[in-house]
Order: C-alpha cells, then sequence, then structure tokens
C-alpha cells in the first residue's frame, strides 16, 4: 500500500506539472500559429500529389492556346501558372471566412487572382485568419466552390462515363474521382496528425526538460520522499481530485475553443494588442508555474531551488547584476557580466546551471517524465487511484464516469452527409 500510495502521489505531481507545460505548449503553438502552418502543408502535399494531375491538362492546354507565348517557353509557363494555382487553392482553402474584426484573406468563393493583392497580417500576428483544422466534409464542401473543384468535376464525369462505358456497376462508375479525392484527404490527415502529434510531444518534452531544470523536479528526490514521508505523501494525495479537475477543466475548454464563431462585427484588434494578449499569456503561464512550485513546496515536496539543492548541484553562474548594497532595492547601478567584488557589491543571479552530472541526470529525467503529458499521468492517476481504492475495498473512483460513457455509447448518432454529397451540393451552386 506504501509503494501504490506512494506512486499516486508521483503520478499527481507529474500530472500538475504537465499541466503547467501544456500551458506553455499551448501559448507556443498559437504564438507561432503552428497549427494553422500544419494544415497549409497538408493542403499543399494534397495538391501536389493528388490535385495536380486534374489541373495540370487544362493549363497546358491555356498555354498551347495562348500564341503569345513562345514554344520554348511553355514548360516554363505551365509551371509558373500550376504554382500559382497552388499557392491561391492553399490560401483560399484555409481562409477563415468569417474572421473576427479583420478584413477576410482570399476565400473559396473569391477568385484565385485575389490571393496576390490579400495583405498578411502584421507579424503574422492576426488571429483567426486561417483554419487549424479541416474535416473531410470541410474540405470537399469548399472544394466545390473554387476553380480546382470545377476541374475535378469534370473528371470525375468523365471517369463515370469511361467506367459505365466499361460495363461497370452502378454502384461502382458513379462519383469515383470524388470518392478518391475525399478518401485521400482523409488519409492525408490521419498521416499528418501522426506527424504533428510526434512533433507536439517533442516540444512538450523539451519545454518539460526547461521546467525540470528552472523548477529542480528531481525524479528520484521526489518519489523517494514520497516512500518514506507519510505526511507529505498524504497531502499530495488529497489534491488528487483538484488537479484532475482541473485536467477535465483544460481538456473542456480546449474543446469549447473549436466551437466558438467568431463575431464577424466585433472590434478589430491591433497588433499592439495582440501582442499584449501574448505577453500576458506568458505572464500568466509562468505565474502557474511559482505558484504550482510554492503549491507543493508547502506541502513538503522537493520542488524549487534552496541553498542547499544550490550548493549539491554545484551551480556555475552564467549571468548577473551588481547591486549597490547600500542603496535601496532597484536604486544601485546594474551591469551584467561585472566582478562584484572590487566594490563589495551584492551579486544577484539571473542565469546559473548544475554542473554536478547527478543532479543533470535527475532532472534531464524529472523533465522526461513531466513530458509524457497530462492525458498519460491522468490516466496513471485515475489507474492508480482505482488500484489503490481494490486495495481498500472501497468503490472505484471513476465508476460513475465509466458508466456515463457506457450509456453515451449506446445512444448512437445520426450519420451525417457524406463528402462526396457535400462537395456536389456545393459545386452545383456554383453554376
Amino acid at each position: 500500500m506504501q509503494l501504490i500510495e506512494a506512486a499516486l502521489a508521483f503520478a499527481i505531481t507529474m500530472l500538475a506539472l504537465s499541466l503547467v507545460v501544456s500551458s506553455f505548449v499551448e501559448i507556443i503553438h498559437r504564438t507561432f500559429s503552428m497549427r494553422e502552418a500544419g494544415l497549409k502543408y497538408v493542403l499543399g502535399q494534397m495538391f501536389d500529389q493528388v490535385l495536380a494531375k486534374y489541373v495540370a491538362p487544362a493549363i497546358a492546354r491555356a498555354v498551347a492556346a495562348d500564341p503569345a507565348i513562345a514554344a520554348a517557353a511553355r514548360s516554363d509557363r505551365i509551371r509558373e501558372l500550376l504554382t500559382g494555382a497552388r499557392t491561391a487553392f492553399v490560401e483560399r482553402m484555409s481562409a477563415n471566412r468569417a474572421p473576427m474584426g479583420v478584413t477576410p484573406k482570399a476565400t473559396p468563393t473569391d477568385p484565385a487572382a485575389q490571393v496576390a493583392n490579400n495583405p498578411s497580417g502584421a507579424f503574422g500576428l492576426w488571429s483567426g485568419r486561417d483554419l487549424a483544422a479541416m474535416t473531410p466534409a470541410e474540405f470537399m464542401e469548399r472544394l466545390g466552390s473554387i476553380d480546382v473543384g470545377q476541374a475535378i468535376a469534370d473528371a470525375d464525369a468523365a471517369a463515370t462515363n469511361a467506367a459505365r462505358e466499361a460495363g461497370a456497376t452502378a454502384a461502382d462508375a458513379v462519383n469515383v474521382v470524388l470518392k478518391d479525392v475525399a478518401q485521400k484527404f482523409e488519409a492525408f490527415g490521419r498521416e499528418a496528425s501522426v506527424y504533428f502529434e510526434g512533433r507536439a510531444r517533442l516540444l512538450s518534452v523539451a519545454v518539460a526538460i526547461a521546467l525540470a531544470f528552472l523548477a529542480h523536479v528531481d525524479a528520484v528526490d521526489l518519489f523517494r520522499t514520497y516512500l518514506r514521508d507519510p505526511n507529505a505523501r498524504a497531502k499530495v494525495i488529497e489534491q488528487s481530485e483538484a488537479v484532475t479537475a482541473r485536467y477535465k477543466a483544460a481538456k473542456d475548454a480546449a474543446d469549447a475553443v473549436k466551437d466558438i464563431v467568431k463575431d464577424a462585427n466585433a472590434a478589430p484588434p491591433d497588433v499592439k494588442a495582440q501582442v499584449e494578449k501574448i505577453r500576458q499569456d506568458w505572464t500568466e503561464a509562468i505565474g502557474k508555474v511559482d505558484a504550482t512550485v510554492k503549491q507543493y513546496a508547502d506541502l513538503g515536496v522537493p520542488l524549487g531551488w534552496n541553498d542547499e539543492r544550490i550548493e549539491r548541484a554545484r551551480m556555475s553562474q552564467w549571468a548577473w547584476t551588481c547591486k549597490d548594497p547600500n542603496k535601496q532595492e532597484g536604486e544601485g547601478l546594474g551591469s551584467l557580466w561585472k566582478d562584484c567584488g572590487k566594490n563589495q557589491w551584492r551579486r544577484e543571479i539571473w542565469v546559473q546551471v548544475p554542473t554536478s552530472p547527478g543532479v543533470w541526470f535527475y532532472l534531464f529525467l524529472g523533465g522526461l517524465l513531466v513530458g509524457l503529458g497530462a492525458p498519460f499521468w491522468y490516466n496513471a492517476v485515475t489507474g492508480l487511484t482505482n488500484i489503490r481504492n481494490a486495495a481498500r475495498g472501497t468503490a472505484s473512483a471513476d465508476a460513475q464516469t465509466r458508466a456515463g460513457v457506457a450509456a453515451a455509447a449506446g445512444a448512437g448518432t445520426t450519420q451525417p452527409a457524406t463528402p462526396v454529397d457535400i462537395f456536389r451540393v456545393s459545386n452545383a451552386a456554383q453554376r
């Protein structure tokens, strides 16, 4: 029982820290628009590997019919037009058609030429101008609204006629190209999700390792403390419900953001406000680190740096500020990388790193464990809680949750319209 409770307390601590890491990772994703860039990459690959073969013949015919283009220059002109078609396709397909408070980018209903005249947000900080995700149904609806979609529709009609003339069954002959495009986009999305998930996990691990060094997350020291200190162990286990509730709230909030409909009549933000919002997010995330470390340190958990841990780590000081001890705090002259010994000034350390190999290893291990992510540690907390309750003969903590999930699974859902149907409706509306 002691070992199970120590493991549970350790998992709760890892979950609390991983929630802090999730905040930083989310801010990084939003700051650099990583999800939006990922969707654009998928759309570009979809065009190159699937759609280009339907678009290129029409471009080639148009170039061949233009007497102003010399025969030697036609290949270069075809490549140029195909590249322009790709750029316009990606921009229009990924554009938010109703962004909040800013001029919309070129959307599927706009001509491809409008993409070139569309100014980008200053420093890329305009939020909401590009989509971060797209379902196959949404892809086909947008595809049916643009010129590339018309090329796909023509190719689909030709393939359908050829299949019927060859004696194919009605089911096999109808919409073969549309079905192929829809299922390929779905496959591209699945494969890209694996890549982006791996990239996000790597980013999470990098942030977690940085947090481990900043907050002294020594995995071995943590587990030893919980194993030998019943008071610290009990106090942390008492935080289980609060920490798991924070995880559920964060997950629900992330899901709810996807359902928000932006108000096109809202006041437009400016770049200064965007920068200020990012600064506030970083400040709030750093505050969460301080609050979490202080909370668990008050419970007797060995988080955070103190004089004893600094000495044991044999810190190497890399950057500092010299302060005049005869003046009030903040009034002394500060200079970086200056020897403070000559004037007997106080050295205030900015950056210092441990040089002890053992401390490096344990902190690195702590970062790797935190970087496993909040979902992993939430499942670990739930599983260890159930084992602990079973050993005590009490009911499982998540029995009600499992019952709710089972009821929801048995309720059933209504199958929506297929992506092919959505494409046909959208494409027909353009005629």
